[in-house]
C-alpha cells in the first residue's frame, strides 16, 4: 500500500461551498478553478489546492448505524472523537464523526442579469457608482456575491429591518458573525453586534430578552436588498412575496434563500411524542388590505420546497386579529414529518444564520435516519419470519433464529400489526438521543461503524484543501524531536511577487499542521517502526526523497544507535497520522529571500546569493517524540529518584551514563531523532511539488536541493578534548544547535573544508540567519552555538498583548509577509514582538567565534500550526 495515497472512490460526493455537493471524480474543474469547498462547516471556506487520481486501488465500504455509506482505501483518515485516525485502524462498532447535512446535487445556474442599472434608475448617481465600483452591478445569477445576497435577503425578509438607509439584522451573536461576513464578502462595512435589553409582552405576560444586532449602514446596501425582494417598511404592511428570479435558479441558490428564511422563521425541530417529531411549521402575518399577497408569498414558499423535494402540509389560516394597523390575517404551514421527508428538509435545506436550530437539525436527521434503519431491519424480519412459516417451519424455531422479542415474531406472523412496524420499546427517545449527543460547531455528530467490508480496486482521488485540519465532508463523513532544514532554490525574488497568496495557500493546504494527527504519510505501526529505525533512508526508499538529500542531512539522516524497540507502543501509536506535519507552537514553514550575504567565499560553498528564494522547515517528532520524554521522565523519577534529589534544579532529570535505563532512553532518543528527520523531509518533499504547481516547473529545474538538516535539543555522544585529553561525552543542546567547524569528521564531505551550515530562526517578522560553525566553538561550547532568537514573552502573554489578525494584517501590508495560520491566537503567540532581536543574538555568536555569520534572510511567506 503506498503511504501517501488515501483516497475516496470516485462516486463520493463532496460537500461544495453554498450547499452543493458534487462526485469528487469531478472537482477537477474545482481544482482549476480554485473553487471553494466546505471543510465540515457552512461557514469554514477552503480553497481546493490539490487533485489527485490513483488507478487500481483497493477499497473498503464502510457504513455507519445511521446510514452512511462511504468507500475509501484503508489509509484514508477519518474525523473521530480521538481525533483523524486511518481507516485501517478503525474497527465496526468504533465512533466515527458525520456531518448529516448534505446540500443538494451541483448544477450550473442559467447565467443571467438579475439587476442592472436601469434597475436603480432615479437613484443617486454615486449610490450607482458605488455598486459598479464593487462588482455589483450588472448583478448575474452566477456571481458569488449574488449567492451570498440570496442568503442575506431570505434572512431579512423573515428576521430584519430598515431604518433610514440602514439595514439591520437580528439574532444570536454566532449567527450575526455569519452575516456580517457575507456583508462584509459583497464589499460593504458591517456594524458592531450591538446588544440591548427589550421589554415583550405575549398574551398578557411581560417578560425582558437580550437583543442582539448588527447592521449594514450604506444606503447602496439597503437598495440591493429592497430590489432583490427584502420588504422595505413594516413587513405586515408589505405587499412582496416570493423573488420572481427564484424561479430561474439553480436549486441549490433556491435553498440558500429558503434556508436563511427558516433560520429566522421557522420552528426548529422538536420532539411531538417520545419517538415522533413535530412538522416544522412558519407562520407569516399581514394586514387583510394585503391577504393576497401574504397568502401569495407562503404559497410560494410552499411550491418552491415541493420542488426541492420536500412535502408539506396544507396551508392554514390561523386566525385573524385586530391590531394598530388594523385586522392582521396569520397564516401557517409546515412540512410533513414522516421522517423521510424530514430528514431531506433538515440534510439538503435547513436552517441558516441559526446555529442552535442547525444543531438541532443535525441530531433529528441522525435519530430519524438511525430509527428507519431499525425499522427496516424489523420488517425485513417480519417479512422472513412469515416466508419461513408459509414454508413450514414452527413458529419456536423462527423465535429462536432472529435477536428480536418473541411477541414481535408473534404479530409478525398471526397479523396482530400491519403495515410498518415500529422501533422497539428500547430504541431511545428523541430527546433521550440528544440529550446524550453533542453536535460540535461543525455541525457534525457521533455515529457507530456498522461494517467495513472490501469492495474491490477501483481508481480514487483525493483533494488538499486548505482551512482547519485540512477537512472536507464527502458523503457526510469527515474525512484530513525539534530541529531546522534549508532548502535552496534557483528562484529570484522577482519571479516570486505576484505569487505569495497562492503560493502561500498551496503551502498552507498541502503541509499539514496545527495539534493531532494528519501528516502527510498515514502509516501503520511498521511503517513508524522502519522510520525510527533507518531514518531518512526510509523515506529514500518509499519515494520521498532524492539521494542528495541524504548526503546534506546531519549524520545523513540516520542515527545508527536508534532502537525501536525502546519507543512505548503509545508512542508509536501517536506518531503514525503524524508523519509529514509541523505540528504547533513555535513550528513552521517559511519561504524566504536572502537579503545579505556577509561571507561571500563561504555563501558560495552553500549556494547562497543575495535575492534568492529559500525555504526553512522548523518542526520535530511530534507526539511521538513529546511521548518518548514522557515515558522516560516516569521511568527516572521511578528508578533514580534519589539521583534527582542531588541535581542542582528541580527541572532537571538524568539516567546515570552507563546504567541500562540511560541506554534505552538514549535509543529511544535517536529513533524520534530519526523520526523528525523524516518527518521535516516529507515536508520538503510535498513542498517541492506544491512550488512544480505555483511556478509550472519540476523542482529538479528550480534546484530545490537541501542546504542542510540539523537536530535541535537533543543529545549526542560526541568526542570532545576535556583537559587535553579526547573523552567521549554526552553532549546535550537544549535551546542549542551544533555549530562544528571545518574539519570535523562529522560533518557532510560538501562542507567538511568549509564549516557546517548553523540556521538561526528569528520570529515571522524579523528573518533569519545562516551561519557557519566557528572555529571557537569547540573549545568554548563544545561546538554549539543558539538554536534560535528565543521568547521574551509567554504565549500567556502574547495573546494577551497581541491580536493575531491585526499582526497577520500587519505583517502583509507594512512588511509584503504573508502569514497563514490554525488560529489567530497562533499567530499572536508568534508575534515578532513576543521574541528576542534576532540580530543581537547572531551578532554575539559572531563575535565569539562560535557560529560566523554567512548570510541573513527575510520572511516572504509562513505557515503555522
Amino acid at each position: 500500500m503506498g503511504y501517501d495515497i488515501n483516497c475516496l472512490s470516485g462516486d463520493s460526493e463532496v460537500l461544495l461551498e453554498f450547499g452543493r455537493r458534487r462526485p469528487i471524480r469531478e472537482l477537477w474543474r474545482d481544482f482549476e478553478e480554485q473553487r471553494a469547498v466546505v471543510a465540515a462547516d457552512e461557514d469554514a471556506r477552503s480553497r481546493i489546492r490539490l487533485f489527485t487520481e490513483e488507478g487500481d486501488k483497493t477499497v473498503y465500504e464502510v457504513r455507519t448505524n445511521a446510514g452512511d455509506e462511504i468507500e475509501a482505501t484503508a489509509d484514508h483518515p477519518f474525523s473521530t472523537p480521538e481525533g483523524m485516525r486511518t481507516l485501517d485502524s478503525l474497527e465496526v462498532g468504533e465512533t466515527v464523526r458525520t456531518r448529516p447535512f448534505v446540500g443538494l446535487p451541483d448544477e450550473d445556474p442559467p447565467e443571467f442579469v438579475v439587476l442592472d442599472e436601469d434597475d436603480f434608475a432615479g437613484e443617486d448617481p454615486q449610490l450607482v457608482r458605488g455598486l459598479k465600483d464593487r462588482g455589483l452591478l450588472p448583478l448575474k445569477s452566477t456571481d458569488d456575491a449574488f449567492n451570498r445576497l440570496l442568503k442575506l435577503v431570505g434572512f431579512h425578509t423573515g428576521d430584519g429591518s430598515f431604518s433610514g438607509n440602514q439595514s439591520w439584522f437580528y439574532g444570536s451573536p454566532e449567527d450575526l458573525e455569519s452575516i456580517r461576513a457575507d456583508i462584509e464578502a459583497v464589499g460593504y462595512t458591517a456594524s458592531r453586534i450591538y446588544e440591548r435589553d427589550r421589554e415583550h409582552e405575549i398574551d398578557g405576560n411581560r417578560f425582558e430578552r437580550t437583543e442582539y444586532s448588527t447592521r449594514g449602514s450604506a444606503k447602496g446596501f439597503k437598495q440591493l436588498l429592497v430590489r432583490l425582494g427584502a420588504p422595505d417598511g413594516r413587513k405586515t404592511e408589505s405587499a412582496f412575496t416570493v423573488p420572481d428570479y427564484l424561479d430561474r435558479l439553480a436549486d441549490w441558490q433556491k435553498a440558500l434563500y429558503f434556508s436563511a428564511f427558516f433560520g429566522a422563521e421557522m420552528s426548529a425541530p422538536a420532539a411531538m411524542a417520545a419517538k415522533n417529531l413535530y412538522c416544522p411549521s412558519v407562520s407569516h402575518n399581514r394586514v387583510a388590505d394585503l391577504e393576497e399577497h401574504g397568502e401569495a408569498f407562503v404559497r410560494g414558499l410552499m411550491r418552491h420546497l415541493n420542488e426541492l423535494g420536500v412535502r408539506t402540509n396544507a396551508l392554514e389560516e390561523v386566525e385573524r386579529t385586530e391590531t394598530t394597523a388594523g385586522e392582521t390575517v396569520r397564516f401557517r404551514f409546515g412540512v410533513q414529518n414522516d421522517s423521510e421527508n424530514l430528514v431531506r428538509f433538515f440534510s439538503r435545506i435547513g436552517y441558516r444564520y441559526n446555529r442552535q436550530k442547525a444543531k438541532r437539525a443535525a441530531l433529528a436527521t441522525a435519530y430519524l435516519r438511525r430509527k428507519e434503519r431499525v425499522i427496516e431491519e424489523r420488517a425485513r424480519i417480519a417479512e422472513e419470519a412469515r416466508a419461513l412459516a408459509d414454508g413450514g417451519v414452527a413458529p419456536k424455531e423462527i423465535k429462536a433464529r432472529f435477536d428480536v422479542n418473541e411477541r414481535f415474531v408473534e404479530r409478525s406472523l398471526y397479523g396482530g400489526r400491519e403495515g410498518r412496524p415500529r422501533p422497539p420499546a428500547d430504541f431511545p427517545d428523541y430527546e433521550a438521543f440528544c440529550s446524550q449527543r453533542t453536535v460540535r460547531d461543525d455541525l457534525t455528530v457521533e455515529a457507530e461503524i456498522e461494517t467495513i467490508r472490501e469492495k474491490g480496486r477501483k481508481t480514487v482521488y483525493d483533494i488538499g484543501v486548505t482551512h482547519d485540519a485540512h477537512n472536507f465532508v464527502a458523503n457526510g463523513f469527515v474525512v484530513s524531536n525539534c530541529g531546522v532544514r534549508m532548502m535552496k532554490t534557483n528562484l529570484t525574488y522577482a519571479e516570486l511577487e505576484g505569487k505569495e497568496e497562492e503560493l502561500v495557500d498551496s503551502l498552507f493546504a498541502n503541509v499539514p499542521s496545527g495539534l493531532g494527527g494528519g501528516g502527510i504519510v498515514q502509516g501503520d505501526v511498521d511503517a513508524v517502526e522502519g522510520v525510527l529505525d533507518r531514518g531518512v533512508d526510509w523515506a529514500l526508499e518509499h519515494g520521498h526523497a532524492v539521494e542528495d538529500d541524504l548526503a546534506h542531512c546531519e549524520d545523513e539522516g540516520r542515527r545508527p544507535d536508534a532502537d525501536s524497540d525502546a519507543v512505548s507502543q503509545k508512542a508509536k501509536d501517536r506518531g503514525k497520522n503524524q508523519l509529514g506535519s509541523l505540528g504547533s507552537g513555535n513550528h513552521f514553514l517559511e519561504v524566504q529571500r536572502v537579503t545579505d550575504v556577509f561571507r561571500e567565499d563561504v555563501a558560495g560553498e552553500f549556494g547562497l546569493e543575495e535575492d534568492q528564494i529559500v525555504v526553512l522547515i522548523h518542526c520535530g517528532s511530534r507526539g511521538l517524540g513529546h511521548q518518548v520524554c514522557s515515558d522516560y521522565l516516569r521511568k527516572i523519577e521511578k528508578e533514580h529518584g534519589d539521583l534527582l534529589e542531588s541535581l542542582p534544579d528541580k527541572e532537571l532529570a538524568a539516567a546515570p551514563a552507563g546504567s541500562r535505563l540511560a541506554e534505552e532512553y538514549y535509543g529511544a532518543m535517536c529513533a524520534a531523532i530519526n523520526f523528525a528527520w523524516v518527518n521535516r523531509q516529507l515536508i520538503m518533499h510535498r513542498t517541492r511539488r506544491v512550488f512544480e504547481r505555483v511556478f509550472g516547473r519540476d523542482w529538479e529545474a528550480m534546484e530545490m536541493d537541501l542546504l542542510y538538516d540539523v537536530a535541535h535539543n537533543i543529545a549526542k555522544k560526541e568526542v570532545h578534548d576535556v583537559g587535553g585529553e579526547e573523552r567521549e561525552l554526552y553532549v546535550h543542546r537544549k535551546g542549542a544547535t551544533r555549530a562544528f567547524p571545518a574539519g570535523r569528521p562529522e560533518l557532510p564531505s560538501a562542507y567538511r573544508d568549509v564549516g557546517q551550515p548553523v540556521i538561526i530562526p528569528g520570529s515571522m517578522g524579523a528573518g533569519s540567519y545562516v551561519l557557519r560553525g566557528g572555529e571557537r566553538s569547540l573549545e568554548q561550547t563544545f561546538g554549539s552555538t543558539a538554536h534560535g532568537a528565543g521568547r521574551t514573552m509567554s504565549r500567556t502573554q502574547a495573546k494577551q498583548e497581541y491580536w493575531g489578525e491585526t499582526v497577520r494584517d500587519e505583517l502583509r501590508d507594512q512588511q509584503k509577509i504573508y502569514v497563514k495560520a490554525q488560529s489567530g491566537a497562533t499567530v499572536a503567540e508568534e508575534a515578532p514582538g513576543v521574541y528576542k532581536d534576532v540580530d543581537e543574538v547572531v551578532r554575539v555568536s559572531d563575535e565569539l567565534g562560535i557560529g560566523d555569520k554567512v548570510a541573513r534572510t527575510f520572511p516572504v511567506c509562513n505557515i503555522k500550526g
